[in-house]
């Protein structure tokens, strides 16, 4: 029984997910953006925590700029941001499709 209301409380706890988007800057072109997003199920906060730390890290030690981390919750909601580089700079500039 215990088990059915965990599943019925789970079922209305928000989504998450990590959007990491790398900036690609020619001199004399527009910035183009990648964009990635890795989806974690309803309620899976601390993975995606997890996942969130660890692609921190691994942009930090391979030094690879500029590259914007977002940790997300429902659709919109940014609960943890992480900028590497000149980003805030590059956004201000005319991105291309």
């Amino acid at each position: 029984m215990l088990k059915h209301w965990k599943n019925f409380i789970k079922a209305f706890a928000p989504t998450y997910h990590v959007d990491v988007t790398m900036y690609h800057f020619i001199p004399g072109m527009p910035v183009k953006a990648e964009k990635t997003r890795h989806a974690f199920k309803k309620g899976e906060l601390v993975a995606a925590q997890d996942f969130f730390e660890r692609a921190s890290e691994k942009t930090k030690s391979h030094s690879i700029a500029p590259v914007e981390i977002n940790l997300v919750k429902g659709k919109r909601r940014v609960i943890n941001s992480r900028q590497f580089g000149p980003v805030k700079a590059l956004k201000k500039l005319r991105l291309s499709a």
